[in-house]
């Protein structure tokens, strides 16, 4: 309070609250003047990041039509996907019978047809 009234002590009570009064209006100062740079920094962060999202060269129809080039993708995909994984399942089972003959084969067992 004292080195905010440049070294004067108060006299009477009324300049006390005087001197209590500005020390806090300048303190005030400087926390809105440190939280409206942080503000403007992060404000200038968010702008740059922005800027380097993909995309934001484009107008909406080209996003739009962006965006339904990578659904029809991810649907070819899929289906190829779909189509291997079946692939997989039928030799796996194929493999399951052959490894199960030869194994029957191999230790003289003889399996039933049902």
């Amino acid at each position: 309070l004292v080195a905010n009234a440049a070294g004067s002590l108060p006299k009477t009570r009324e300049e006390y609250f005087k001197m209590k009064a500005k020390s806090e209006m300048l303190e005030d100062t400087k926390l809105v003047t440190r939280v409206a740079q942080q503000i403007l920094a992060k404000t200038e962060a968010v702008d740059e990041l922005v800027e380097k999202l993909p995309g934001m060269d484009r107008t909406k129809a080209q996003q739009m039509e962006r965006i339904q080039q990578l659904l029809d993708q991810n649907h070819a995909v899929s289906k190829e996907l779909e189509s291997a994984y079946e692939e997989a399942e039928r030799k796996r089972n194929e493999v399951r019978t052959k490894l199960g003959e030869v194994t029957c084969d191999a230790i003289g067992i003889i399996e039933e047809e049902t």
